[in-house]
């Protein structure tokens, strides 16, 4: 009988503090909710750039080391040639836009446009894939990797070293 009536005085005893402190502990659990789920978002975010860095990345190596064809030159340093004004230039200009256009086309990811720029002095190769993404705005969201194209030229009296800044950025087209 003692049990019963100290739980009848419980439930008569309690009243206020026992919401708040209930109402209190819900919306910790709540807030706490709310804050794991937006560090989950922002973890998947920067894996997602990070992800993109890294294909920037892979392309402009792609483009380093793969040879254009049959020719003996990588597209960059068949682009470089182009840019430098070499002449004789081993893969002629148009050629070249065209199997570069091919293999950016191939090798960006979808919903992806990419701008590929070698520059030297006054002189510039840019190309974008697709042709009609153009160039970047600038508050859109970009991911670029840069390095330097050197071509050693051969003449007669002695070899120069001349080198082209290259520059392969990937952004959001769509």
């Amino acid at each position: 009988m003692a049990r019963l009536t100290e739980c009848k005085l419980f439930r008569e005893g309690g009243g206020v503090s026992d919401i708040l402190s209930i109402a209190f502990m819900f919306l910790i659990v709540v807030l706490a909710g709310v804050l794991l789920h937006s560090y989950r978002y922002d973890a998947i975010n920067s894996a997602a750039n990070r992800q993109l860095q890294l294909k920037t990345e892979y392309l402009y190596r792609t483009l380093e080391l793969s040879h254009v064809d049959d020719y003996t030159l990588s597209y960059l340093d068949a682009i470089a040639e182009n840019v430098l004004g070499i002449a004789p230039q081993v893969v002629p200009g148009d050629y070249l836009r065209s199997r570069v256009d091919n293999a950016l086309f191939y090798l960006r990811p979808p919903g992806y446009a990419v701008v590929l720029e070698l520059t030297h002095e006054n002189s510039s190769w840019v190309q974008v894939c697709p042709s009609d993404a153009g160039t970047p705005a600038p508050d859109v969201e970009k991911f670029i990797f840069s390095g330097k194209v050197t071509i050693i030229i051969a003449e007669a009296g002695e070899n120069r070293v001349a080198q082209a800044d290259a520059s392969l950025t990937i952004f959001n087209w769509r």
